[in-house]
């Protein structure tokens, strides 16, 4: 016979969505993540992204007004966010420093051994050195490191990309990872798609929505009203996944 609790109730798995409202010349969009609470709830994320907790039977027009009386309080706070990324003190590649890897903080671990090099390791980057870890050194084998998975990484999500593209026509085009200071990606005339580096630091949803976005360029070369058109089209969400982009590579 089974031993079945009686009186227990399941839970419902959160309902998330995403939702925007206007406040004058901006656009605030944020995760609205309806559950079994009972009060509304604003949380500003490290990125500067919005989540919207509300009760699961709450009226979703009322959750929208209750965010826009809100408005000034949010953008002051991303602000603030912005501002503590860019007042940030260099990184110094030490022991149980944060680092930024596809959207997520990982602290630094050094370790010794013969072989050097790289590796993730749950919520940890894992640094090998066989002498001396010196911070120059440390640096260098990150960066050698973030560069591989760049690479790998960025060419995953162009396969995906390009089979959801509805332009799609051959093969996708050539793909190069750059140290780029001022774009985050460019399409050139020969369909070589250029992708910066730093992206390997943001989550997968903003390395997806730069690659749209230069795929874009394959059928408008220019920023067009017909460009941004198809921009809505293939990611709904853009200005949502830039805004986030923007205050993480700030």
């Amino acid at each position: 016979m089974r031993d079945v609790k009686r009186g227990v109730r399941r839970r419902a798995p959160a309902v998330t969505v995403a939702r925007s409202i206007r406040h004058g010349e901006r656009t605030i969009s944020f995760d609205l993540v309806k559950s079994d609470r009972r009060t509304l709830a604003l949380t500003i994320r490290r990125d500067g992204s919005v989540v919207a907790r509300a009760p699961r039977r709450a009226r979703e027009a009322d959750v929208l007004t209750w965010v826009a009386d809100h408005a000034d309080w949010i953008v002051r706070k991303q602000h603030a966010v912005v501002q503590l990324q860019r007042s940030a003190p260099p990184l110094r590649y030490v022991e149980g420093e944060s680092h930024l890897y596809l959207g997520r903080r990982h602290l630094l671990a050094i370790g010794h051994g013969a072989v050097e090099g790289v590796r993730l390791a749950g919520d940890r980057i894992q640094v090998t050195v066989s002498g001396a870890a010196a911070p120059e050194r440390i640096k260098e084998l990150m960066d050698d490191w973030y560069a591989r998975q760049a690479r790998e990484q960025f060419a995953d999500r162009l396969d995906v990309c390009w089979a959801a593209f509805p332009s799609a026509d051959g093969r996708p085009p050539a793909l190069r990872v750059r140290r780029m200071r001022t774009r985050w990606g460019s399409m050139s005339p020969r369909r070589s798609m250029s992708l910066r580096l730093d992206l390997i630091r943001a989550p997968v949803e903003c390395i997806d929505y730069v690659i749209f976005h230069e795929l874009c360029h394959l059928v408008h070369p220019n920023h067009q009203r017909a460009f941004w058109a198809l921009v809505e089209e293939v990611v709904p969400d853009w200005k949502r996944r830039k805004r986030r982009l923007e205050l993480i590579l700030a």
